[in-house]
């Protein structure tokens, strides 16, 4: 007797046996059914085999529909999603659910600005004699077939992205398919825009923003062959091309590649297995490479391009660290340090534009009685609460709690201080110093809709703007020709973090800032303000050395036995009662410990950094080893019987 072997999108790590049901001519490996689940649910599943039963004791449910005329799933894409479950321990129908998930294509870009025209001009350059060297090397593996990761290296503003577009022109010659992966969907305009100059209008871009039946269109157009370019964020990974033969990953180092939601896959993990499966190149981009990439290609496992000059030749900014030490005004630090003063005031004189970069929202940080030493924080997390001048009141940038302003200290009764500084406070101070100067913000408050971030690329690239301060929104590979000054106000907001990433992610991240100055015809100059002018970091960044940061950074990862050298997962338990969820903690602490494989040590159990959100409190544990391959396995096979939830992160980029 046959049956179908049918995944459910649920946190059961099992497949489930199915009849027919009188549709023998319609079943198919790879296509949706609707199926009777548990006493009175009918659930959404997928065919991912038809085997022989043998076993008469068991009485099978009817499948109860056929929802697809085709599978929708590709033999290529259920091994991938399988290999998922088994890598990140969460069940098929899970991985599956994220092939079928929404990455969409959007046809609402605005595809005509000023600043994407400039960007085609930029693109219409001849390529410098690296680029040509990198064209020349990565055309040579694709015309091979080779099944290779290349980690392309190079400065911003480079030229990667030709480097990438002749990579597709080559694949397209060999008639197959090619998909582009960028890390936040504000960079698919201006990336679309340069596919479609190029390849014409066989392009799809996937996000998460259409219909249902705008998405089905979607998926069959890319499905059947008639789509040959697919450009999105990490969903975009499961577009079901079927003569892939090149992945395209910019800004590879990106903490976005990561899902938050189980399973918590990186995209470049699953690129790298696609690819394999595909049999086709994989491509990761960036300035700034993750650790785990450059350790990668410095052992010989990804081959190593580098484009070490700009495509104009431009110099690389120049960088200067400013110690913030000492230097207060009336009492308190100043904001901008006199050199970054007197730099802005000649950029502005000349006609020039300046970025201001400062990580972090709202008028004031965190609120603190000097007296008891209390600080206010959030009712439902651990968190202190942002004071927002526009909004008159204190936020909470988690669960969205707000409250107003209390007039002194809720423990004491003595005066409460505002303290630290968000982009709302930057913003004012800044129109106090240059009332009559075009100013603006740009950060998650100001561009919620897509409109602000379209007028906003306008207005700034028709110079109706000097100055704006922003958050990492204006890392994010963006290209504006006349800005000569960037100015970071405080490097060591993420340097001070409790993540033994902290260091990496600051140099990442102000390296890319740093890269938007200086990138038109007059030279850039980069101003750093820290606090910690001697940490190898910001060291680093002044004397633009990758290797200086990233050896250093090695060798502490691998005296401390991190990543890249091992490898973490990470289980996190939660509740709205503290002594039971450290009560679970504890048992899944107890039952790992007591078997744990040679060269396996746990970490904790702990209180997570922040240790309650939204009314959750939070506890963890962090299991370290050398050996990846079967851990998920492992853990499921010790864990199976826990009746408590828990969430499995592993290769965690984040753990706060």
């Amino acid at each position: 007797m046959k049956v179908a072997e049918v995944a459910l999108n649920l946190p059961i790590k099992q497949t489930f046996s199915y009849l027919f049901g009188g549709f023998e001519k319609e079943i198919a490996v790879g296509k949706r059914v609707l199926v009777p689940f548990g006493k009175q649910k009918n659930l959404i599943g997928y065919v991912v085999g038809i085997i022989d039963s043998e076993n008469k004791k068991i009485t099978y449910k009817n499948i109860l529909r056929i929802l697809d005329e085709e599978p929708i799933l590709t033999p290529e894409i259920l091994s991938l999603t399988k290999w998922i479950a088994g890598y990140y321990g969460s069940s098929w129908g899970q991985a599956i659910g994220l092939a079928t998930s929404p990455a969409l294509l959007s046809k609402r870009f605005f595809l005509d600005t000023p600043a994407q025209l400039i960007m085609e001009k930029i693109l219409a350059l001849p390529p410098t004699d690296q680029q040509k060297k990198a064209i020349e090397e990565i055309c040579s593996l694709i015309e091979k077939g080779k099944e290779e990761t290349v980690l392309l290296q190079g400065v911003t503003a480079s030229g990667k992205t030709e480097v990438y577009l002749r990579a597709i022109s080559q694949i397209l010659e060999k008639n197959r398919q090619a998909i582009y992966l960028v890390p936040e969907i504000s960079l698919i305009p201006q990336t679309s825009l340069w596919v479609k100059e190029r390849f014409g209008k066989r392009v799809a871009v996937l996000h998460s923003q259409l219909s249902q039946k705008e998405r089905y269109h979607c998926w069959q157009e890319i499905r059947k062959g008639n789509i040959d370019i697919v450009i999105g964020p990490r969903s975009a990974i499961f577009a079901p091309l079927p003569r892939l033969g090149l992945i395209i990953i910019d800004e590879e180092f990106e903490t976005s590649y990561k899902e938050h939601q189980e399973p918590k896959y990186h995209a470049r993990e699953v690129a790298k297995k696609r690819a394999k499966l595909s049999h086709c190149l994989l491509i990761l981009g960036t300035a700034t490479p993750s650790l785990e990439s450059y350790y990668q290609a410095k052992t010989g496992k990804y081959r190593w391009i580098k484009l070490t000059e700009r495509v104009k030749r431009q110099a690389l900014p120049e960088i200067y660290i400013v110690n913030m030490k000492g230097k207060y005004r009336g009492g308190k630090p100043v904001l901008f340090s006199g050199e970054l003063v007197h730099l802005m005031e000649e950029k502005l004189l000349k006609g020039e534009q300046t970025v201001l970069f400062l990580n972090r929202k709202g008028y004031h940080t965190f609120l603190l009685c000097r007296d008891c030493g209390f600080v206010l924080k959030c009712k439902h997390c651990s968190l202190p609460l942002v004071y927002y001048r526009s909004k008159k009141g204190l936020f909470c940038h988690y669960c969205n709690f707000h409250q107003k302003v209390p007039l002194s200290c809720p423990a004491c009764g003595e005066k409460i201080a505002f303290l630290g500084s968000g982009t709302e406070r930057i913003e004012q101070e800044l129109q106090k110093l240059f009332p009559d100067v075009s100013i603006k913000r740009l950060d998650g408050d100001t561009t919620k809709k897509e409109e602000s971030w379209r007028n906003f690329l306008s207005d700034f690239t028709n110079k109706k703007i000097s100055i704006v301060i922003g958050t990492q929104l204006l890392a994010k590979g963006h290209h504006f020709p006349n800005v000569t000054l960037t100015g970071v106000i405080n490097a060591d907001t993420s340097l001070n973090l409790a993540d033994f990433r902290a260091a990496e992610r600051t140099f990442q991240l102000l390296f890319q800032v740093a890269g938007r100055a200086g990138r038109g015809e007059i030279p850039g100059e980069v101003l750093i303000q820290t606090y910690l002018p001697e940490h190898y970091a910001i060291k680093s960044l002044k004397e633009k050395d990758f290797s200086l940061f990233y050896e250093k950074e090695l060798s502490l990862r691998k005296e401390l036995g991190y990543p890249p050298y091992t490898h973490f997962a990470n289980i996190l338990v939660r509740g709205e009662k503290e002594e039971r969820v450290k009560k679970n903690i504890q048992t899944i602490f107890k039952r790992l410990n007591a078997e744990k494989k040679d060269g396996m040590e746990i970490l904790g159990p702990a209180p997570c950094f922040h240790a309650r959100i939204k009314n959750y409190f939070r506890y963890h544990l962090i299991l370290k080893t050398e050996e990846i391959e079967g851990l998920s396995a492992f853990l499921g096979e010790k864990l199976k019987d826990i009746k408590f939830p828990y969430s499995l992160d592993i290769d965690p980029l984040e753990m706060l």
